[in-house]
């Protein structure tokens, strides 16, 4: 049972450090933000949805008497995992020349590269959550 709620708790912490951490940013407050930090917050919201998707599945297997991880979501994760780790690689290439290209600070480029990464898992666990057919 504390396997379910600790997600939720982690969830739910991220939620708030995030809230204050955008509250307190002046940048998203005026009326001079930039497209990156909607993006950043875009983002994160998406990821947040992720984790309430991965929680309130965990729950209702649960009540039905199920385990909350079986062989199907444990392979599902394996292979977006994978398949994440081999594109973010490619990811990290284009990130690493746009930052030689633009010059910016690499912080920032850390960062798009991150939330890209929790992004393509994501993605492919969804593909692979609604495709089913993964033993290809």
């Amino acid at each position: 049972m504390k396997k379910i709620y600790l997600p939720l708790f982690i969830i739910t912490m991220i939620a708030i450090i995030v809230g204050i951490w955008i509250y307190q940013t002046d940048a998203v407050k005026s009326d001079t933000a930039l497209f990156s930090e909607y993006m950043h917050i875009g983002i994160i919201i998406l990821l947040f949805a992720f984790g309430i998707f991965l929680a309130i599945r965990r729950f209702s297997s649960t009540k039905k008497g199920l385990p909350p991880e079986d062989e199907l979501s444990k392979r599902i994760e394996q292979k977006a995992a994978s398949k994440s780790f081999f594109v973010s690689l490619f990811l990290w290439l284009v990130i690493m020349y746009l930052q030689d290209e633009k010059g910016g600070e690499a912080e920032t480029f850390f960062g798009y590269g991150i939330l890209g990464m929790a992004l393509l898992f994501a993605g492919f666990y969804f593909y692979y959550y609604f495709k089913g057919n993964i033993d290809e």
